[in-house]
């Protein structure tokens, strides 16, 4: 899948209210985490997609979350434990599957098995 295919303005998941624009995407796109899938205690994601289609965000078999379609204020999140993962696993990238045009903005939760949180913005 690679990178994003192309940066834009989207609104900023971490404070979606303060009508602020920051760089996002357009296209599907791959966010690399720093830390190993299998130090990962808790892995949480914040999305923003501005329509016009919908989008996937996966991490392994341990992480899906989709939304059929969204605007311009649209903002989800997900959020999973390790043990809860119940045989499935995380992946070291967070993936990003879109709908034709949409753009997006994401930024990924992870607290790792030693108790050390981490956010990376993609």
């Amino acid at each position: 899948m690679g990178s994003p295919s192309k940066s834009v303005l989207v609104s900023d998941p971490d404070r979606p209210d303060s009508g602020k624009a920051t760089p996002g995407h357009l296209g599907p796109g791959t966010v690399k985490l720093p830390v190993s899938a299998d130090l990962i205690a808790e892995l949480g994601v914040r999305y923003d997609c501005l329509g016009p289609g919908g989008l996937t965000v996966t991490s392994g078999t341990g992480l899906s979350a989709e939304v059929g379609g969204c605007d311009d204020s649209a903002t989800f999140g997900a959020r999973i434990k390790a043990k809860d993962l119940r045989g499935r696993k995380f992946a070291d990238t967070v993936t990003v599957t879109v709908g034709k045009r949409t753009r997006w903005r994401m930024s990924v939760d992870i607290t790792t098995k030693d108790g050390v949180k981490q956010t990376v913005h993609g």
